[in-house]
């Protein structure tokens, strides 16, 4: 089994540690001004709006913390490194969401048996959408900064701002109903449909953090392997098969298995699948790990070997086959 160590990460940590600092800063912001507009209107959607702003606060603050701690190099406790974090940071997320969602829900409920009249309705909306405005911007540049960055935290924060955002202009438009109107009923409604929606949002995130931490395959990721795999100068690598592929956080670690000819020294075998895993392990970036596993190809890819100087050849060569997700997942002949 042959390992190549991890690239320097270059990526600033500066960057995505003042990206979740204007997500925290940000976030008691925006709900002081969703409770500010809430106390304003006394609207059970608006009580809902500011709501969710908390989760925005949590989430931010667990978020810091998980970032600092996925930023710790490998180590003999944790020779994966400690990206998973951001998986358990995105399944607090997606449950502080769902527990948002029943709060709300639970609170409409108790408004809805005890109405209470509704005051300033038009100045606790201004200030709102201004509020969600506000949520939307640090989303997007939340869920970029993640992005570029493949930073799990990040995007699912961004994620669940910008859904904010839409949640804000929903609100708005019915909340404007109800004082063209007066059509009360639609504030606890528009209250209910914010909690469903919430719920929605919240199982979704912890059903992807939960697969990545059972290590389920990512279909993209595969994806984006065989893509670079078959952009590799393959040299004396016939082909490869066996892959497993995994994703700590902003890192990727991968086992492969690398076919070569079977005339080839254990030097000269090494030094290719050495050239064939750096290559892969660059596009990857970060601080991706590769590991490859030398093949002899004892003469069964034939057909698919350029190596026409090979004199155990039993077949002439017809064509190098691209890869594609079932080549490179499937066993080998044995």
């Amino acid at each position: 089994m042959h390992e190549e160590k991890p690239a320097i990460d270059s990526t600033p940590r500066r960057t995505r540690l003042t990206a979740i600092l204007a997500s925290l800063i940000g976030g008691v912001i925006i709900l002081g001004m969703k409770a500010w507009a809430a106390k304003l209107s006394d609207s059970s959607a608006l009580r809902s709006d500011a709501l969710e702003g908390t989760v925005n606060v949590l989430a931010a603050a667990f978020g810091l913390g998980s970032l600092l701690f996925a930023e710790k190099p490998a180590d003999e406790r944790h020779p994966y490194g400690h990206g998973k974090i951001e998986y358990f940071a995105q399944a607090f997320e997606g449950g502080l969401i769902s527990l948002a969602g029943f709060l709300i829900l639970i609170d409409t409920l108790f408004r809805i048996i005890r109405p209470h009249p509704m005051e300033q309705l038009g100045e606790g909306l201004k200030v709102n959408l201004i509020a969600g405005a506000l949520n939307g911007l640090l989303g997007i540049l939340l869920y970029s900064t993640g992005k570029k960055h493949q930073s799990k935290i990040l995007m699912a924060d961004g994620i669940h701002l910008f859904t904010d955002l839409v949640t804000t202009g929903v609100l708005a438009v019915g909340l404007g109903l109800v004082l063209l109107t007066g059509w009360t009923i639609l504030d606890p409604i528009l209250a209910l449909g914010v909690a469903f929606f919430l719920f929605r949002t919240g199982f979704r995130l912890v059903q992807d953090s939960s697969n990545a931490l059972l290590d389920a395959e990512n279909p993209e990721l595969t994806g984006t392997i065989v893509k670079y795999l078959n952009e590799i100068q393959r040299g004396s690598v016939i082909t490869t098969h066996e892959m497993k592929a995994q994703q700590f956080g902003r890192d990727t670690h991968v086992d492969l298995h690398v076919v070569v000819p079977e005339y080839l020294s254990i030097k000269e075998a090494h030094d290719e699948s050495d050239r064939f895993a750096q290559d892969l392990m660059q596009r990857l970036g970060n601080g991706s790990v590769v590991h490859t596993h030398i093949d002899p190809c004892e003469r069964s890819y034939c057909r698919e070997c350029p190596m026409r100087e090979c004199s155990l050849r039993k077949q002439p060569f017809e064509s190098m086959k691209n890869f594609d997700r079932d080549s490179v997942i499937r066993p080998g002949p044995h």
